[in-house]
């Protein structure tokens, strides 16, 4: 159960949300011949018939495919399939990871509890007081902030701030709390002097009656005139945080962005996981963001309530999280230091491979009925977001962030619709350049994803954004009409490329 001060969490799929409006489809895929992650030869494989790529025989990362050179029974898909390579850290990471509570249904033990565990492992907690009856335990937080370097965030409101002032004299405000199911003052946080805000539920479709699909993940700079997108600008007054990381592949593609989540709740009460499932589970979230995070500085969000550290298992789940955090070198921060330390990597070109971590609720996928995803490549820029699935050289869905001059907790953005996307005509590789050929119905800033390491392609020049070492994100202006578009690519040989494991 879930406890909130503006609403009643519902655990259903909402297909809408407040007033009726009518949600985009969780993506539109066109059919495919399968996911596979185990080929009993190599095989050469593809999805568009235009880039191709090598997969080992064994076990490779699951991709999404329509050809083969290899007979059908070559390929094979294991629902248990093993993480790829690319989602482990191998060396040093940018990765910030932030631990916070919401404290809204009132428990000291629950409290207590996390600060436990926090401690165990030096993770700064970050309180998130919304409900005045736990400023009575003023002690306690003077105490973790000295012993642990714990930091207070409340709501904007100016009672709020002034209780919390006059509570702790090392309270500023900083990251106004500003939660799900009801609209965000983002006028009433730049006022206080809050140049951050916390809790976009990322890709939800409705979920606490909001629907922040379309909104990046992890933080970004927002547009203070329209909080769900980036600042067209690239400037960066107001930094969003995202309510707790997700599960970007299974979030996305099952279409439960409450499901798969770093909250311990989601992943027993929703996901159907067992605590020790839960715990293997958050450790390989931990790592995925850790490896991502090794090729870009990005943000790492967890957040328990108070109120619910208690149940079964949770403070086990919290441990697994927070110990893998420290265990994979992520420096773990307060919101107000990540406020800080990452407003200048938010306002850049992001690009986050994600893998397909099995366990928990097997859902009907999405791709022709199986029961395996592909992995993903989420991508986001001040004027563009683009999701990738594995094998496939363009997004399944864009979104054109002018499309959305105005944002509303409770409606989604607009995806661009799929008669107005780009089509891929050729791709060339000639002399170290790789060529793409596209007809385009309007103008457009769009992007391709190449599934290979990027520093074996020696892919250069503007708009090029690594995933980690899955893949790579190529992005670039397309007039009305025929466009060419072409890459620097030392590395490129051929339109077939070794696919990343």
């Amino acid at each position: 159960m879930k406890y909130r001060v503006f609403f009643i969490l519902g655990v259903a799929f909402a297909f809408s949300g407040c007033g009726g409006t009518a949600l985009p489809p969780v993506h539109d895929v066109p059919r495919s011949s399968g996911v596979f992650d185990y080929g009993h030869e190599a095989c050469t494989v593809s999805y568009d018939g235009k880039i191709s790529y090598t997969v080992p025989s064994g076990p490779f990362s699951p991709i999404d495919i329509r050809q083969s050179s290899c007979p059908p029974a070559a390929l094979s898909s294991e629902p248990n399939a093993s993480l790829p390579a690319w989602a482990h850290p191998t060396g040093s990471t940018q990765a910030l990871f932030v631990a916070t509570s919401l404290q809204e249904a009132y428990s000291l033990a629950g409290m207590q509890s996390i600060e436990t565990v926090a401690a165990a492992h030096h993770v700064p907690v970050s309180w998130m007081i919304n409900n005045g009856q736990y400023l009575l335990n003023a002690g306690l937080y003077n105490a973790y902030h000295i012993a642990n370097g714990d930091d207070v965030e409340v709501n904007n409101t100016t009672a709020a701030i002034a209780q919390a002032e006059s509570a702790f004299t090392w309270y500023a405000p900083a990251v106004s709390v500003e939660g799900a199911g009801h609209e965000r003052d983002i006028a009433a946080d730049l006022q206080q002097g809050e140049n951050a805000f916390w809790g976009i539920t990322w890709n939800s479709h409705g979920i606490d009656s909001t629907a922040d699909y379309g909104s990046p993940w992890g933080a970004y700079c927002a547009d203070t005139s329209s909080y769900k997108r980036p600042s067209p600008d690239g400037s960066c007054a107001m930094l969003a945080f995202e309510w707790t990381a997700r599960d970007l592949t299974r979030a996305y593609l099952s279409g439960h962005e409450e499901y798969f989540s770093t909250d311990p709740d989601d992943l027993q009460q929703r996901a159907g996981f067992s605590a020790v499932g839960a715990q293997q589970y958050a450790r390989a979230l931990v790592d995925a963001y850790a490896a991502a995070g090794q090729s870009q500085p990005i943000v790492m969000m967890s957040q328990q309530e108070s109120a619910e550290d208690l149940n079964l298992g949770d403070p086990q789940i919290l441990d697994a999280l927070y110990g893998e955090a420290v265990a994979d070198g992520m420096r773990t921060v307060t919101l107000r230091q990540a406020a800080q330390l990452a407003r200048t990597a938010a306002a850049q070109p992001r690009a986050v491979a994600f893998p397909y971590i099995p366990g928990g609720k097997t859902l009907a996928s999405l791709i022709d009925g199986g029961l395996l995803y592909p992995a993903t490549i989420d991508y986001h820029d001040s004027t563009s977001g683009m999701t990738f699935l594995s094998g496939h050289t363009q997004p399944t869905r864009v979104f054109r962030y002018a499309d959305n001059p105005r944002s509303v907790f409770d409606i989604p953005l607009a995806t661009v619709p799929i008669a107005e996307l780009p089509t891929l005509w050729s791709v060339a590789v000639n002399n170290g350049t790789i060529l793409f050929h596209f007809q385009a119905p309007s103008a457009m800033h769009y992007g391709v994803a190449l599934w290979s390491n990027p520093s074996a392609l020696r892919i250069t020049g503007a708009g090029v954004t690594a995933a980690g070492s899955a893949g790579v994100v190529l992005t670039f202006d397309l007039h009305a009409g025929p466009n060419d578009v072409s890459f620097a690519c030392a590395g490129c040989t051929g339109t077939t490329f070794p696919y990343s494991t």
